[in-house]
């Protein structure tokens, strides 16, 4: 791979990150499904992610490769946006794409204000509004240690404020669910904790 594709993959990832959370750098997505969603390997990603990291434009947040946008990401992304001709540091001018092979993929080139993203099935809806009534009820009875506890609480809160908004990100919904499962996964003689999973793996 020659620096220019390295370049268009790293713009390619950040720019996905950029818009699945809208630009919010509270918001955690995990690299592994980010790069799956845009077809890069995942031998690359960690490349790529390290890369990014290197240069602050993401911040490393989970154990399972929870990331977020940095607030130097956020400006590196909407400075190529605003002035698309114009290379940055780290990235070429995103007018000039050379595309060699593309399955089910779509490009955005030179447009502002626009954004692609990938959401979470209305129809799915009821049973994930069903799953965090029944977290919030039993939460408390899983005897988590304090820092999984917090971390439960902290994931419960993104998947409450991606099911009120408009236009739900299914990826940061996923990436949460993911989470809030392993943290069940690993309670033990919790009558509950089976079901809760059940409904979980029926959401992702």
């Amino acid at each position: 791979m020659n620096i220019s594709e390295k370049k268009k993959l790293r713009y390619d990832f950040l720019n996905k990150l950029y818009k699945v959370t809208d630009g919010d750098s509270s918001l955690i997505v995990n690299m592994w499904e980010l790069g799956k969603e845009i077809n890069i390997e995942r031998k690359d990603i960690s490349n790529i992610v390290d890369y990014l990291k290197g240069e602050y434009l993401i911040e490393p947040k989970t154990l399972g490769g929870g990331i977020s946008i940095t607030h130097e990401g956020i400006l590196e992304i909407e400075e190529l946006h605003n002035s698309p001709d114009v290379p940055t540091d780290h990235f070429p001018a995103i007018n000039v794409i050379h595309v060699e092979n593309m399955n089910n993929s779509a490009i955005q080139q030179g447009n502002t204000n626009s954004t692609q993203n990938i959401l979470f099935e209305q129809a799915k809806f009821d049973d994930l509004q069903k799953l965090i009534l029944e977290i919030d009820r039993i939460k408390n009875d899983l005897n988590l240690e304090k820092e999984d506890a917090e971390e439960l609480e902290s994931e419960l809160a993104t998947i409450k404020s991606q099911s009120k908004s408009p236009k739900p990100k299914k990826i940061i919904i996923t990436e949460s669910l993911k989470t809030i499962r392993n943290l069940i996964e690993g309670v033990v003689g919790n009558a509950i904790a089976p079901t809760i999973i059940e409904m979980i793996n029926g959401l992702i």
